[in-house]
């Protein structure tokens, strides 16, 4: 039987691969629009922009203690993150096509973040309490 938490179990098993498997979806979308030549490099820099505004919290939970400061990084990650895939749609949206199963595949790759930080602020609460000084 596994030591983990139900929520730890959620994150790693289930939000985690449906989160990869919603970046591979996204890239078979980018594919089939063939935006190397609709839209350009510049929305390949966005799609990099966001990866690391994703990757870098990410990587810091996987490696580091999450105290106060890592989970308030993840949200501001996550508001950057929501401001460049704003600026991304609305730059590819005027060059492209971007059809309806890949703009319901962005509504995962933009919610299962935020599902990730709230799974995180529940096993974490006190150090999410923290930010406020309250914890």
């Amino acid at each position: 039987m596994s030591s983990c938490q139900p929520e730890q179990l959620v994150l790693m098993y289930f939000l985690l691969p449906l989160w990869i498997a919603a970046g591979l979806a996204d890239a078979l979308c980018h594919r089939r629009a063939d935006i190397a030549h609709t839209a350009g490099p510049f929305e390949s820099l966005l799609h990099l922009l966001m990866l690391v505004e994703v990757g870098l919290p990410l990587l810091a939970a996987l490696f580091l203690e999450i105290d106060a400061l890592l989970i308030a990084l993840m949200l501001v990650a996550f508001s950057v993150h929501e401001a460049t895939a704003l600026w991304d749609v609305g730059y590819a949206s005027r060059r492209r096509r971007v059809s309806p199963i890949e703009q319901h595949v962005h509504s995962f790759l933009e919610m299962i973040p935020l599902m990730s930080i709230i799974v995180v602020v529940i096993l974490r609460w006190e150090q999410f309490l923290a930010i406020f000084g309250a914890g």
